[in-house]
């Protein structure tokens, strides 16, 4: 049997390594030039904290190793699925079992001047080494997630003056509340880097190249602009071979990565997930998703039953030495604040958030101290409740022998 992944990134590369172990051919397609490598490690290239080499995790050792056959600088131009063949711009590969795992691509905004030279994305090793490559001292990070904050620490720490213009009243949106947002905008500042909230960008200003910012309320002068405004699935393959789409834009599939076309499956960032704490899809492009997803499609695509279960979101970034994670849900994700409860505790060094819907634990947020975030997060998904803790609590032999309930009563 052979199977083709389309994508080398690490839901490609986790169904790969699965299916390598039973008898069967895989080939990996992949359209970048490069060995598969840590996305994850990007901003410690970029800082200088580490060097090149060592962002490749296989070190180019995978066709000896594993048996799995990888085809670097191919374009995936078409999917001809009723002659279950992937068409190239200069041939083609026959599939008995296909995986589609084409990754997120950077969303750039509707910006005037966003073609301009020294406005970059960051998503790729070729989008770091176009940074690294040009002459910056001053740059201006347009929105705050985790990927742009992560960038912003790195250019601060590799000398550059660094500036966050953020669309929402707070950085990092998407993860944190309010208050916990503006901790974290205070530690930036402490460390030199600006942090410029409820603030809209409406042009870039220059010539051919970068000279500044403008947003409806002030110019800012920099060298370089780097677009930390979102990611979005890549589906084109998909549209095109009239896979089904979701209303958020990612493939759907079903509880074994497949999808609605007959021996094809999807996973990774094109493919929308289930939430365990709504019970809808979502968008969770991120890594231990993937993984995940790819093993499921792996398993699945050899004839092994396996499920994909859902995810509950878990990201965290280092800020100088400071450990931020967040898991599930913010208290700004729902739209009504009614049945809604925030446990908040607060120390020296640490401080921490816990979001109760209904009774129910369904998010969490940590400054600071983030080594029982696994904790919280087995909580989200055995649904726990603050009055099934109490209870539990309230037996003090019963707290000796459940170590979940211990932890978490030393949180609420």
């Amino acid at each position: 049997m052979h199977i083709v992944v389309i994508g080398n990134g690490v839901a490609g590369n986790s169904a790969a390594s699965i299916m390598s172990k039973f008898n069967c051919e895989v080939t990996v397609i992949s359209e970048e030039i490069f060995p598969e490598y840590s996305a994850c490690a990007l901003p410690y290239y970029l800082s200088g904290e580490i060097v090149r080499q060592h962002l490749f995790l296989k070190q180019g050792k995978r066709d000896l190793e594993d048996g799995i056959r990888t085809i670097f600088g191919k374009k995936v131009e078409r999917i001809d699925a009723e002659n279950q063949e992937v068409i190239f711009e200069d041939g083609g590969l026959q599939y008995d079992k296909l995986i589609i795992a084409t990754g997120a691509e950077s969303i750039v905004p509707r910006i005037a001047g966003v073609d301009k030279a020294g406005v970059f994305t960051f998503k790729t090793l070729a989008d770091v080494d176009k940074i690294l490559s040009y002459h910056k001292k001053t740059v201006v990070i347009i929105g705050s997630g985790f990927i742009g904050v992560e960038v912003g620490i790195a250019l601060r720490k590799s000398g550059c003056e660094v500036i966050f213009i953020e669309l929402l009243d707070r950085i990092l949106p998407r993860a944190l509340d309010r208050k916990p947002g503006d901790m974290i905008k205070a530690i930036l500042k402490e460390h030199g880097i600006e942090v410029l909230t409820e603030e809209r960008v409406v042009r870039i200003l220059g010539g051919k190249e970068v000279e500044g910012i403008e947003t409806e309320s002030r110019k800012i002068r920099c060298g370089a602009a780097i677009l930390s405004t979102g990611m979005r699935p890549r589906v084109d393959l998909a549209i095109s071979t009239e896979i089904k789409i979701g209303e958020l834009g990612g493939i759907l599939t079903n509880e074994h990565m497949l999808t609605n076309i007959e021996n094809i499956y999807a996973c990774g960032d094109c493919v929308e997930s289930r939430d365990v704490v709504t019970d809808k899809n979502s968008l969770q492009l991120l890594w231990p998703n993937a993984v995940s997803q790819g093993k499921t499609a792996g398993y699945n695509c050899v004839g092994v039953h396996h499920k994909y279960r859902g995810f509950v979101n878990v990201v965290g970034v280092d800020i100088f030495g400071i450990h931020v994670a967040s898991i599930g849900h913010t208290r700004a994700s729902f739209q009504s604040a009614s049945h809604l409860q925030v446990i908040e505790k607060s120390y020296a060094k640490h401080s921490h958030w816990i979001i109760v819907k209904d009774g129910v634990i369904v998010g969490a947020q940590f400054i600071g101290k983030t080594k029982d975030a696994g904790v919280i997060s087995q909580a989200i998904w055995k649904r726990a409740c603050l009055e099934e803790i109490s209870e539990i609590a309230s037996r003090q032999k019963l707290l000796t022998i459940n170590p979940l309930f211990t932890t978490l009563e030393r949180y609420l």
